[in-house]
């Protein structure tokens, strides 16, 4: 990202930033989670203490989609030709890299659009996100601000009625991933704010409800795979079932659990306790076989369409040029049967002798080892916790200096946080606090020597 002087947004004095304004989804994959978050171009003035991000021009590529759009902010203090230049500057940047027979026609109409916040609904609509889907993001953020503020459970409770439409699966999802943020940033008081509100929600709206009884039937469900143990009889397998017959919710989980062990064997089982049984009982275990060869059949398709799509992964994946870019795109599938698939395809290609389809394999899984490789900083971190005493942890931190910055301060801090908010044992939490203690002591002293 090049450095640019710039004027401060509020007082004017000349500041040096790093200004990015190229976002080109060919050359950097992250580009557009980049744009979309906001954490570009920040300027921090030593003259009036402003933070913020600077306004400057910007150009968007998305080569897949064939999206090429252009932003430039209002009151610039540039002529219409200056900006035109500009941005023409910054286009051919984009051209310029692209192979010949990648330049599309596209390519010579870039959209303009008229404000940053345009820009962004334009790249979310190329992604089927609609403004009427981030008009009911935007209204769902909003009403759990009301539920955090409201005075008691009463009036949260005449607030979700009202707004019943709202409370729905993204609802929730969005209000998770609120509570997960406060706690991993250590703040005690949002998170403790905002599962008040969760419970209350779950307790007081149909959705909510839902996961409720989704939630106690998994419960149930476990509950019964610890009493089964890992080495069941079939009989007992069978009784499981026969135990569950009457909770749908709790047949789908077994079923998703033990879909491995329902066999032929295990429907004859049951079809001989069918046999023996009379009267009602005999007609509720025929319903029972007859649910249980459905929900065997939506888990069997289930799994056959994730097993397909991580096939088509796996060859999207083979066939590119840009691996690593590749790689990203179909993270989502990157998983453990997707590595399953990768070694498959390499042993049948050294049966078939295909050397080159073998090389590449090789290629993929080297470039898979450097991706899943865990930050430098993450494995520090789990190195300190695994440390038996502090003398082991001075150690570590000796030998990993360079690593031992502010941003490795924030990472523990928050983790010793999160730790406390998941009511993790306290000896484990006691050892994350002690090595942050370290970690703060080291830095600081360290950073003194410096200043020195």
């Amino acid at each position: 990202m090049p450095k640019m002087q710039i004027p401060c947004p509020r007082c004017g004095q000349p500041v040096v930033a790093d200004i990015r304004q190229v976002f080109d989804l060919a050359e950097d994959p992250n580009a557009k989670q980049t744009l979309l978050s906001g954490a570009f171009n920040v300027v921090q003035c030593p003259f009036c203490g402003y933070q913020g991000r600077a306004e400057a021009p910007i150009v968007y590529h998305d080569p897949e989609k064939e999206l090429l759009l252009t932003y430039t902010p209002p009151n610039t203090g540039r002529s219409r030709d200056d900006q035109e230049r500009a941005l023409g500057a910054l286009l051919n940047q984009i051209i310029n890299r692209l192979p010949a027979e990648k330049r599309k026609a596209y390519l010579l109409q870039p959209q303009t659009m008229l404000t940053f916040q345009g820009l962004v609904e334009r790249i979310l609509e190329a992604d089927g996100i609609t403004k009427e889907m981030l008009k009911a993001q935007e209204d769902r953020v909003r009403l759990i601000e009301r539920l955090m503020m409201a005075s008691g459970d009463d009036v949260r409770k005449t607030i979700l009625e009202q707004e019943k439409a709202l409370v729905d699966a993204d609802f929730f999802l969005l209000l998770e991933r609120l509570i997960e943020a406060a706690a991993m940033g250590g703040d005690k008081r949002s998170a403790e704010a905002l599962m008040a509100v969760h419970k209350v929600a779950v307790e007081n709206s149909e959705y909510g409800r839902q996961l409720k009884a989704q939630g106690e039937a998994i419960k149930a469900v476990e509950d019964t795979l610890r009493r089964l143990g890992t080495r069941p009889s079939l009989d007992e397998v069978v009784d499981a079932f026969i135990a569950a017959a009457d909770d749908d919710l709790q047949l789908q989980a077994l079923v998703g659990t033990l879909r491995p062990v329902m066999d032929y064997t295990f429907f004859q089982r049951l079809s001989e306790r069918i046999e023996a049984a009379s009267g009602e009982e005999k007609a509720r275990l025929e319903n029972l076989r007859q649910r249980l060869l459905e929900l065997g059949q939506q888990v069997d398709e289930v799994l056959e369409k994730e097993m397909q799509a991580r096939r088509e992964a796996v060859e999207k994946v083979l066939a590119a040029e840009d691996v690593e870019k590749a790689i990203q795109e179909v993270a989502p599938y990157v998983d453990e049967v997707f590595l399953g698939l990768l070694e498959q395809a390499l042993q049948e290609a050294r049966q078939q002798g295909d050397l080159e389809r073998g090389a590449r394999i090789n290629r993929v899984l080297e470039v898979l080892d450097k991706l899943l490789a865990p930050p430098p900083e993450v494995a520090l971190i789990q190195q300190l916790l695994d440390a038996p005493d502090a003398d082991a942890r001075q150690k570590l931190l000796e030998e990993n200096r360079k690593l031992v910055n502010e941003m490795l301060l924030q990472q523990m801090a928050a983790l010793v946080g999160q730790l406390q908010q998941q009511g993790a044992p306290r000896e484990t939490v006691q050892k994350a606090y002690e090595a942050y203690q370290q970690v703060q002591r080291f830095y600081m002293a360290h950073s003194v020597k410096l200043s020195l």
